[in-house]
């Protein structure tokens, strides 16, 4: 008779810890959206400009964002960050804002500028986006 108190709590418990295992495996798709704000792509930049250029990228998350990246380099030289960075947040929307001086670059110098952002915490579903601009 002592047994089946015992049982009955087991089995609760049992089926109390699987339904939550059910509920954390059960994750909606977190899209990320990401908008260049500024520059606008295949803009360019001449003279006085090109000592500051803003930088504006908008992550903005269905239901929060994760880790963030963002990079800009000479195109073709990926080993020239001109701004790196790498951020982990929660919020569902995040600005990142930067203004850079590039007027130490040629007249001609393309950039790339991209964004990366992880879907879910671990980082297995990834959006990319870039764009391009130039110095003038």
């Amino acid at each position: 008779m002592k047994k089946i108190p015992y049982l009955f709590a087991l089995a609760t418990i049992t089926f109390g810890l699987s339904s939550c295992d059910k509920e954390d495996d059960h994750d909606d798709h977190n899209h990320i959206d990401i908008a260049f704000l500024e520059p606008a792509n295949d803009q360019s930049f001449t003279g006085a400009d090109a000592a500051n250029v803003h930088i504006h990228v908008r992550f903005t998350a269905e239901e929060e964002n994760h880790q963030i990246y963002v990079r800009l380099h000479p195109e073709g030289d990926e080993s020239d960050l001109i701004l790196n960075i790498d951020m982990h947040d929660h919020d569902a929307v995040i600005d990142i804002e930067e203004d850079i001086d590039l007027s130490a670059y040629p007249a001609g110098t393309e950039f790339h500028l991209e964004a990366e952002a992880c879907e879910d915490h671990d980082c297995i579903e990834v959006v990319t986006a870039d764009i391009h601009f130039t110095r003038d």
